[in-house]
């Protein structure tokens, strides 16, 4: 007859042989709710296409998939949490360039390793920029743009949502390339920045077409260039910042998925393949593409390799912009 002692030892052996079993089944993943940690605010555009995505999962594995916001700290304080959760695959991280490439030319001890605190499962979306400025400019093209800044140096003015933010830092590599002075003028929050370009208080701002392009049809606002590599079907007559002004400059606002680190690969691909399915979807294709976004899902190593060309890319440019990390 076993002790009481032993019976208490060999359940909980038991049950972490089961636990350990569960853990190590990536076939029949998922088997209870996917939460994806979104570390930006409800309502602004990476929640926005995260719960486009959503629904379309839910399909694709039969299960819940909770959207759980913990924005602050420019997206660290959620990618923090996801790189210290377990690696089972139930916390997932909907991070974009800022998490894993902007921030660690910006933020002083970054609370987490961007490249090594972290598995890279897809890429979700990218979306082009647009670089505009106010009618009061005369500012109607690329040449145009890059004269006036010429002409004027220190004294034409861009706006951004903060020191280190995407806006930022992409209009100072933009200039830095091209060998001009701009003032860079920043704000709480991008929408701040483009009321005072609608009010001609500051001369330019990129930002994204699914933000921009009302005012653009409105006349509020004048397109001077795509930020990405391609032009833009919803504005196929507006020309690059590459094919104009700076070659191979390309700047698009990406987002993506990511787990923590040390992730069983074969859970890896079980986690692509079920973004993939939902990214093809054609009502979630439909969706994006109204938005000005276009789905892009990749297979984990492609995505790992872009993430560590984009995080140099983005140190490189802080650190040619002169910004000291805070």
């Amino acid at each position: 007859m076993k002790s009481p002692v032993l019976r208490v030892l060999l359940l909980l052996a038991g049950g972490c042989l089961a636990a350990s079993g569960h853990a190590a089944s990536p076939d029949s993943y998922p088997e209870k709710p996917v939460h994806i940690i979104v570390p930006y605010p409800a309502g602004g555009s990476v929640d926005f296409l995260a719960r486009i995505i959503q629904a379309q999962l839910q399909q694709v594995w039969g299960r819940p998939v909770i959207i759980d916001n913990r924005g602050g700290a420019s997206g660290t304080i959620g990618s923090v949490d996801v790189a210290r959760a377990s690696p089972d695959g139930y916390t997932l991280l909907w991070g974009n360039v800022q998490t894993h490439a902007m921030n660690a030319g910006a933020i002083k001890n970054l609370p987490y390793d961007p490249l090594k605190d972290f598995t890279p499962i897809t890429e979700t979306t990218r979306a082009n920029w647009i670089l505009v400025t106010n009618p009061r400019t005369g500012v109607k093209t690329p040449v145009q743009a890059l004269a006036a800044m010429r002409s004027a140096p220190g004294k034409m003015t861009y706006a951004s949502s903060g020191n280190g933010s995407a806006a930022h830092l992409a209009f100072s590599m933009m200039t830095y390339k091209l060998g001009v002075q701009t003032t860079h003028v920043p704000y709480k929050g991008i929408m701040p920045g483009i009321n005072d370009v609608l009010a001609s208080n500051v001369d330019f701002v990129m930002g994204d077409q699914s933000t921009l392009l009302p005012f653009i049809k409105a006349g509020r606002l004048v397109p001077i260039a795509m930020t990405g590599n391609a032009r833009s079907p919803l504005l196929p007559d507006l020309p690059t910042i590459a094919e104009t002004l700076v070659p191979g400059f390309d700047v698009q606002a990406w987002q993506g998925i990511w787990g923590p680190a040390h992730m069983d690969p074969k859970l890896v691909e079980r986690i692509n393949a079920g973004f993939a399915q939902a990214l093809s979807a054609p009502a979630v294709v439909q969706r994006l593409s109204a938005s000005g976004v276009d789905a892009a899902p990749s297979s984990p190593q492609a995505f790992g390799a872009f993430i560590a060309a984009e995080y140099k890319k983005w140190v490189s440019a802080a650190q040619d912009a002169g910004i000291v990390p805070e």
